[in-house]
């Protein structure tokens, strides 16, 4: 049974998704510097790093609401709202994900919503209980 994660309770339903959904094996999970109310880019977000590493926080709080953590991601689908980003991005990713093994990474160039410049999809393995 899939357990669906919202564990800010952030009003994701009212646009018909969930954040984040943990199934027995798998954590599907989802981040951008979005600001639900406006629909426009959290201030916080001034830089593509401050993004990046915003998007990977919504991220890291939806893998410990399902008992994973970062180190648990096998996989990242990244999008960027311009290819100029991508240094940037890059290198705030990989110090979030250092020191690394880092997962199975692609990265588009798209459209995002709101303002938002970057948006990062993540799927995590989800440890078995007594393994390490």
């Amino acid at each position: 049974m899939p357990q669906y994660l919202n564990p800010d309770d952030l009003p994701y339903p009212r646009y018909g998704m969930t954040p984040g959904v943990a199934t027995r094996d798998f954590v599907f999970a989802g981040g951008m510097a979005l600001d639900l109310e406006t629909l426009r880019r959290k201030d916080e977000a001034k830089t593509i790093p401050d993004e990046t590493r915003i998007a990977l926080d919504e991220v890291k709080g939806l893998l410990e609401a399902a008992g994973c953590s970062l180190r648990d991601v096998v996989k990242t689908t990244c999008y960027l709202a311009d290819d100029s980003y991508r240094k940037e991005f890059w290198e705030a990713y990989t110090e979030v994900f250092a020191p690394g093994p880092y997962p199975a990474r692609t990265t588009f160039v798209a459209g995002i919503a709101g303002d938002c410049r970057v948006e990062i999809d993540a799927i995590a393995a989800r440890p078995r209980a007594g393994q390490a």
